[in-house]
């Protein structure tokens, strides 16, 4: 008798939505090949699961088997409707009900969204706010991260640019569209994703300009003409002020794009003197310059800026709550802060940040491990030895406070090889790398063409782990980020959003993972006043992950710092450190690094991260070092070097003094 052969995959998703469409669609009990039709179940995974078929005996009975395979199949079908469920309401949360061509764009565009970028739908951010900018109007845009805010801006602007018809515009035009982002990778991608739209509109042309790039190779680019320029607000400033050929007398668009992180990298000076380069918004007749604004956070200096910048602003996605009083109105400074204190439900609190609710998506899932300061390196690779050998595409992001903590990490999960087994003779043999799939890392002290090589590689990888500071933590797309890793807590408590928005975007689950040491606890109340709640893990179950292949059970222990496999892997760790002098380097430098940034905390979290409550010892063996090294580094000790020597110069030189007029009386 033959087996039933194997289903396509198409019939497998098939049979994953709709599992008895797909049963009526199998042969009948003997087809015209001879085989037994076989019934089918859906497995968890979206496979199949073969149904035991009830035999007829001799005499006709029908024998039923005893086995559980109906609840099984009904069980699956009942975790598979749920997951529908569950991803259908995400996308009634996120995505609208209407088409980019409802929204009043041009149809050529709004069917290159569709069929060539693949958004069937606009999301509920982009059907609010994308008429507005049609309209003319200054917008300020406060949509929480990865709901498609890059699309807001440029869907309307390259609608109005490709509508010029008579005559059509060229390079020689100049720049007609001008976005300033925070970060060379974010300037990068929206200059990607600017020459993705535009590929059906081949005469409009996007450039970037960017710290780091040759000054004269974006020159010439500038000289030739970029009708969309996407820039950093320092190299911008420069080339306005120093770049003769570049034509920016028809500019019609000037974008903020993530203006809270603008301020905070400090380009508040640098965007006013970049406004009054700019002049007057009416700089050609009948062609006012409209400005846009967007932040996924709404504080005091981003409303500042809003009424330095904008005139009138319609707002969008400010209040939830009150719809018909956010979307669409105008606002005024004072408006806008009233306005935005409604939609927080404080109404006392006048304009303080610290009642201010994060837009989190809400299929992210959010937990936390409370871990001792001195097994903070082993339980972050346990984490990711975890996530990189399971089922499935894994990508992380993990988070790190100081570059110095990103080299030392990179360096130790791409060089360390351990075995959990070396009672079995030979354990060299055994040992093997942490992770199954590649490392890579990304700050701000890396070369610029480092950072754009990494930017590329690990977004289209499908399984990585990217070892970051924050230069990662704004606007940048990832595809397909599965998790979150913030090692390291963020100095301010609303740069939580931002990290762990580089997941669960655009409706796709996600989820993020928060280590606190158990002085840090307090850590959570802060985040619980935004909001936040995240979910606490238990640390010896994801320890006791590293001992999977050992073969015989463990005893039991007092404290999770005695963990037998946790200090067989801390004992590998300092051995890998001390055995290698560049590791060791790293290791000390990430380690003063780490003290300085925790005692550099300020405001409300440094009550929170008080650096005489650690350990010294303990932060040397997350670092892999068997003792702490002194806080002052080679430079100082250069210094204090220097001083002695001169000082011991000036000694010998006042002796020589005194004796030489002894030795002329002789």
């Amino acid at each position: 008798m033959q087996n039933f052969p194997i289903l396509d995959s198409d019939l497998a998703s098939l049979v994953a939505s709709n599992a008895s469409a797909v049963l009526s669609c199998l042969p009948a009990s003997r087809g015209a090949m001879g085989f037994k039709r076989k019934k089918f179940g859906v497995s968890q995974n979206g496979g199949l699961l073969r149904k035991r078929q009830p035999q007829q005996n001799s005499e006709g009975a029908v024998d039923v088997d005893s086995g559980d395979g109906g609840e099984e199949e009904e069980k699956t079908v009942k975790v598979l409707e749920t997951r529908k469920r569950e991803k259908q309401e995400d996308d009634e949360l996120l995505f609208s009900v209407g088409r980019f061509h409802d929204l009043g764009l041009a149809d050529c565009l709004a069917d290159h969204i569709r069929e060539k970028m693949g958004f069937s739908a606009p999301t509920l951010i982009q059907q609010a706010a994308i008429p507005l900018i049609l309209s003319g109007r200054d917008v300020l845009v406060n949509a929480g991260t990865g709901t498609g805010k890059t699309m807001v801006y440029l869907a309307p602007i390259i609608h109005a640019l490709q509508s010029y018809s008579s005559p059509r515009l060229t390079r020689n035009d100049g720049t007609l569209a001008l976005v300033l982002v925070p970060t060379r990778e974010l300037c990068a991608q929206v200059c990607g994703v600017a020459e993705q739209v535009l590929h059906r509109f081949h005469w409009l042309v996007p450039g970037c300009v960017m710290g780091g790039e040759k000054r004269s190779k974006e020159k010439a680019r500038l000289r030739k003409g970029v009708t969309i320029l996407v820039a950093t607000p320092g190299r911008l400033l420069d080339h306005l002020s120093n770049t003769a050929s570049f034509r920016h007398h028809r500019l019609r668009w000037l974008v903020f794009d993530e203006a809270d992180r603008l301020l905070d990298l400090g380009f508040e000076k640098d965007i006013e003197a970049i406004l009054n380069i700019l002049g007057a918004r009416t700089s050609v007749p009948g062609e006012k310059r409209q400005h846009i604004l967007l932040s996924a956070t709404l504080n005091d200096r981003v409303q500042q800026l809003a009424a330095l910048s904008l005139t009138e602003p319609a707002t969008v996605g400010l209040n939830d709550l009150h719809h018909d009083a956010a979307v669409g109105t105008p606002a005024t400074r004072e408006g806008l802060m009233a306005v935005t204190n409604a939609s927080r439900g404080f109404m006392d609190v006048g304009t303080s940040e610290e009642y201010l609710e994060y837009k989190i998506p809400v299929q992210l899932i959010q937990n936390f491990y409370k871990v001792p300061c001195k097994l903070r390196l082993v339980a972050l690779l346990a984490l990711l030895q975890q996530k990189s050998r399971g089922d499935g595409s894994c990508k992380l992001v993990v988070f790190f406070s100081t570059c110095d903590a990103v080299d030392f990490h990179y360096n130790v999960v791409s060089g360390f090889r351990w075995s959990p087994t070396p009672w079995k003779g030979g354990g060299e043999r055994d040992e093997r790398k942490l992770l199954g799939c590649d490392t890579f890392r990304l700050h701000g002290s890396m070369a610029q063409q480092d950072r754009t090589e990494t930017y590329h590689q690990f977004g289209r990888a499908s399984s990585a782990v990217l070892l970051c500071t924050d230069v990662a933590a704004r606007g940048l797309d990832f595809q397909s980020v599965s998790g979150i890793v913030q090692y390291d807590p963020p100095g301010d408590a609303k740069e939580y959003v931002h990290r762990v928005g580089r997941t669960a975007r655009l409706g796709q689950k996600g989820e993020a993972v928060l280590f606190l040491q158990p002085s840090e606890s307090d850590y959570l109340k802060e985040l619980k006043k935004h909001g936040v709640s995240p979910k606490e893990l238990p640390l010896p179950q994801l320890l006791d992950g590293l001992q999977a292949r050992r073969g015989k059970k463990e005893e039991t222990w007092a404290s999770v710092e005695m963990h037998p496999v946790a200090a067989l892997m801390q004992n590998g760790l300092e051995a890998f450190v001390a055995g290698k002098a560049d590791a060791r380097l790293l290791a000390v430098d990430a380690f003063r690094s780490y003290v300085r940034a925790y005692a550099a905390h300020r405001g409300e979290l440094k009550s929170v991260f008080q650096v005489w409550k650690l350990h010294l010892g303990h932060v040397a063996k997350s670092f892999g070092l068997r003792d702490a090294p002194s806080m002052f580094g080679k430079s100082v000790n250069k210094q204090s070097l220097k001083r002695e020597k001169e000082q011991s110069v000036q000694k010998r030189v006042k002796k020589k003094r005194r004796l030489i007029p002894a030795a002329m009386v002789d």
